[in-house]
């Protein structure tokens, strides 16, 4: 199929049921009893969350700086000059709104969320020894978020990128999965046996996963609505912000990449900076710029030991009274179970739905541009937005103006960040612009997941393809519904239950995050060989033909 524009085809729309069906059952059997006992699912998850945190902690800890240090050697070499398409093909999206569409897609409203309460999370129980509520405490608490939603973080979606992107427009692969992209190393049963039952995973981890996204989301945006309207909060409120995010989210869907979702990411990343603009100059603007400036220098004074530290000396030692014999020596999870394994294993859940999106809305651009715009631009964003949310947030905290802990404390992050935002003035404009930026970061994110489970769920499309309408609309029902009936029949304690999911999830792609790093490596040495000709840009085996 010759190609010399940008626009993308209608994928063959043939349904890939060895993936569909499995997917759909187990969703369904997961969800209907979370739905009818939330309780008991909820303590089964949360059971397996710790079992996974402290058996293989150290197993996640190593994936974020493996992911850096591989990208980094890849991006510099001569093997960051091949572009990632036809010689043809340019980036179809101005570097704004590529930068936009790949920052909105992986970090979404719940950046809002956590840009207020785990800097609070922090000052009361801060790492690597340091006084709770000391000035260190303080001041590292607004580094952490930057240290987990950074680099790292997008180090570990950049990995799969790559790989996805390498299969669909270098070798012009049929197929835009993962397991595609794991080929090399996969062989025979790429296609057959353990690749399907590998895309089943993805796609239960994906609604599992972005469960997340919406357990926070929701809450922030109801509680701007119920503030904004003097109403108390309720679950029809929450059910209402639900119905409309899906609506605008639906409508973008239907309107496709080219279309819905660049206007969609276009609006969100302007609409960011004038709220992120907008807290920086009504709050204290000298405090919440010396506080990132500060911030910056806590994490790089900190960066290695925060990435390899797991504290193994926790303990927790019961003595009998009568003989003051040890009965027993457990160990006990500290700061990097709870915080930093547990952001490794959700990243690693979304990294396959992730890593298919933000490789479709880089066709046309090298190796070596995916890569620095991915760490270090998508990395500059969550700066941006932590340092100037969790840099207010101190403020407040710090000054008594507000006790943030306290809010934090008897209620859920998403109504804290909601009561914090509602401190600054002009209510009445901003805070309807708030509760629509967070809407729309939930409509980008779940739009750009429900494109990709489309995507894997369909038989054939190769990266000049999109999945059918009907498709990509019947995936944004089906998330949307998941989310509308959790919340109507058991609150938002199943949707909790939900996020642990995506940490036990996050555990077997761990191996095929491994698994992809030896398939680039085998994919650029089959194709070009250990040493890259110096005038070679582009390449598609002979083989395949291209797309």
């Amino acid at each position: 199929m010759t190609k010399q524009d940008n626009s993308y085809n209608k994928g063959t729309g043939e349904i890939d049921w060895r993936v569909f069906i499995p997917a759909i059952l187990i969703i369904t059997i997961v969800t209907v009893p979370l739905a009818v006992n939330p309780k008991l699912g909820q303590s089964l998850v949360n059971a397996s969350f710790n079992f996974v945190t402290d058996k293989f902690g150290w197993m996640a800890m190593l994936v974020p700086p493996i992911s850096i240090a591989f990208l980094l050697w890849l991006a510099l070499s001569p093997y960051g000059r091949i572009k990632l398409g036809r010689p043809e093909d340019t980036p179809e999206f101005s570097t704004i709104t590529w930068i936009g569409l790949l920052f909105c897609c992986g970090v979404g409203s719940s950046i809002l969320v956590w840009g207020v309460a785990e800097p609070v999370y922090y000052i009361d129980g801060p790492p690597l020894g340091l006084e709770p509520r000391s000035t260190a405490a303080y001041s590292i608490a607004t580094a952490l978020p930057t240290f987990h939603w950074g680099i790292n973080g997008w180090a570990i979606y950049c990995v799969a990128t790559v790989a996805i992107a390498y299969s669909m427009y270098v070798r012009g692969e049929p197929r835009a999965r993962m397991s595609q992209a794991c080929a090399p190393v996969l062989g025979r049963h790429t296609n057959s046996g353990l690749g399907p039952a590998m895309e089943v995973l993805v796609v239960v981890g994906t609604v599992g996963g972005f469960g997340t996204s919406l357990g926070l989301g929701v809450p922030f945006v109801t509680g701007f609505v119920s503030k904004f309207l003097g109403v108390p909060e309720s679950l029809w409120i929450s059910a209402g912000v639900l119905i409309l995010w899906t609506s605008i989210f639906a409508v973008s869907v239907y309107f496709g990449l080219e279309k819905g979702m660049k206007w969609l990411a276009q609006i969100n990343l302007w609409l960011a900076l004038a709220v992120m603009l907008f807290i920086l100059l009504a709050g204290p603007t000298l405090f919440i710029i010396d506080n990132a400036i500060n911030s910056l220098g806590a994490m790089f004074s900190n960066f290695i030991s925060l990435s390899f530290s797991l504290e193994p000396y926790n303990f927790k030692t019961v003595i009998d009274e009568t003989t003051q014999a040890v009965v027993s020596v457990t160990r006990t999870g500290g700061f990097p179970q709870w915080w930093s394994v547990f952001y490794w294993f959700w990243f690693l859940a979304l990294m396959p739905i992730s890593g298919i999106f933000l490789a479709r809305c880089s066709k046309g651009r090298t190796i070596r541009e995916l890569v620095f715009g991915v760490l270090i631009l998508c990395t500059l964003g969550c700066w941006i937005v932590l340092s100037i949310m969790g840099g207010y947030t101190m403020y407040l905290q710090k000054t008594g103006l507000m006790d943030v802990a306290a809010t934090l404390a008897g209620s859920n992050p998403g109504a804290t960040a909601a009561a914090v935002m509602f401190t600054l003035p002009a209510q009445a404009l901003m805070a309807p612009l708030f509760a629509l930026l967070a809407l729309i970061f939930l409509a980008t994110t779940l739009n750009a997941a429900s494109y990709s489970l489309a995507s894997i769920c369909t038989k054939e499309l190769t990266g000049y393809e999109q999945p059918t309408r009907g498709f990509r609309l019947f995936w944004a029902i089906v998330i949307g519904s998941f989310a509308v009936g959790i919340l109507l029949t058991a609150g938002l304690e199943p949707l909790r239950t939900i996020q642990s999911s995506s940490v036990v999830l996050g555990l077997p792609l761990i191996v095929a995050w491994f698994i992809m790093l030896v398939s680039i490596v085998k994919y650029l040495r089959q194709d070009f060989g250990s040493r890259l000709a110096p005038k070679v840009e582009h390449f598609i085996p002979e083989d395949k033909g291209g797309v």
